[in-house]
């Protein structure tokens, strides 16, 4: 029992200096190294390559002992080649990473892990890339970069059981982010995306405290918090020069390419950005996010993630049925199971069916607003109240303790 417990601390940690190594090869490709500092940051970026490399690698091979083994000693020996302070700015994030650990050990799996989550990374791990697998299984049919990463580490021993140690880096690097991010970069001095970083890890911490809660939707949403704070950095905060802003500006991009690759449904916080830059009018703003280096790895994300959702499906965005060649390859997922199924998340979504119950008359339900009675009962009491509730008592904490810096913040602007 404790050897087994000492092994499996020990291929986390390697996993977590793998994962650090691949994102300070990130900062050096994308010349990001002022923000080496924050190893929380540099944590996402590696964890961005490796979903990059993770899908590139599965069209050859499988994902298995010996591709893994290589993936993480490539990041380890990229860590130590790369970091010359002799690992200094490694021991805030190993001290979150102790801390927390003991939520990994007694942490059940989300509800979906059997579902489809553990069916996609096994089939990553064991296959490398095959045609028409969401014929085969539901599950097949939902394509996440979140499982391409999850298959990494599938490694002797431990086979399949550590999965679940990519959702725990996830939560691992939002905290060490936030925490040097405000305490050791600001020193304490708040501003407003500082106080909106805190509110944000208060509420991961408060809402999703167990890793069960931690799908691709909530990995999503981590990624989205980071997102967010850099696009905020990049508009208010006057105090950084161009060059940094720059910066920020292509971290909140990669961010929402990698959000988007987590869960598709992402794509809706674009809009943020999009219409943010429609408003800048400094035209050599644009033209510093012309780099080849940068345009290659969100040019690869996406196009590797829609290359997979093709594979398992015959749909470049499924169940988009627009985006659906059913009728052109033998393979692919019939054009009327597309249609069943687009209408069936419309109506789950809307509250229409779940586990045990199902409205008759889908097509009449999601018209208009006649779902809206049936979704309140269903998923706003309970669920979507729940989530609102502990949103807005962070928000009255954080403004009962921090009114005076919100205060000076509304007047100096």
């Amino acid at each position: 029992m404790i050897l087994s417990f000492f092994l499996f601390f020990l291929i986390s940690l390697m996993i977590l200096f793998s994962t650090i190594g691949y994102g300070l090869v990130a900062t050096k490709f994308l010349k990001f190294e002022n923000f080496n500092y924050n190893y929380g940051l540099v944590g996402f970026l590696g964890l961005f390559i490796l979903s990059i490399l993770a899908s590139l690698t599965h069209l050859l091979t499988p994902h298995n002992y010996i591709h893994n083994i290589l993936v993480i000693l490539i990041g380890v020996t990229s860590l130590i080649a790369i970091d010359r302070k002799k690992f200094e700015r490694l021991k805030y994030i190993l001290i979150v990473f102790v801390l927390l650990f003991i939520c990994i050990l007694i942490a059940k799996n989300n509800e979906d892990f059997g579902y489809y989550h553990l069916p996609n990374s096994l089939q990553f791990a064991q296959q490398k890339l095959q045609f028409g697998l969401g014929n085969f299984n539901h599950g097949f049919k939902h394509i996440s970069s979140l499982f391409m990463l999850m298959s990494l580490n599938y490694l002797p021993i431990f086979e399949y059981y550590i999965f679940n140690v990519t959702n725990f880096l996830f939560l691992t690097f939002l905290v060490s982010f936030v925490l040097i991010e405000i305490y050791l970069r600001n020193k304490i001095n708040l501003n407003l995306t500082n106080l909106i970083l805190c509110m944000f890890l208060t509420l991961f911490l408060a809402k999703f405290s167990r890793l069960a809660e931690y799908g691709s939707d909530i990995s999503g949403q981590i990624i989205i918090a980071i997102y967010f704070f850099y696009l905020l950095e990049f508009f208010y905060n006057k105090k950084i020069d161009l060059k940094n802003r720059i910066n920020y500006l292509k971290i909140s991009i990669i961010m929402i390419t990698f959000a988007i690759s987590l869960k598709f449904i992402s794509v809706i916080y674009a809009v943020l950005i999009l219409s943010l830059l429609i408003s800048v009018k400094k035209k050599k703003i644009f033209l510093k996010l012309l780099k080849i280096n940068f345009i290659f790895l969100i040019f690869s994300s996406l196009s590797l993630f829609i290359l997979l959702n093709f594979s398992a499906t015959g749909c470049l965005i499924y169940p988009v049925e627009r985006l659906c060649f059913s009728e052109k390859f033998n393979w692919a997922i019939s054009s009327e199971t597309v249609k069943y199924l687009n209408l069936y998340y419309e109506v789950w979504a809307k509250g229409g069916a779940g586990p045990g119950f199902g409205i008759e008359d889908q097509e009449k339900y999601v018209l208009y607003l006649n779902w809206i009675t049936n979704w309140f009962k269903v998923y706003f009491i309970g669920r979507f109240s729940d989530y609102i509730l502990v949103t807005i008592l962070i928000l009255i904490i954080f403004i009962s303790f921090f009114y005076k810096d919100i205060f000076l913040l509304k007047n100096k602007s």
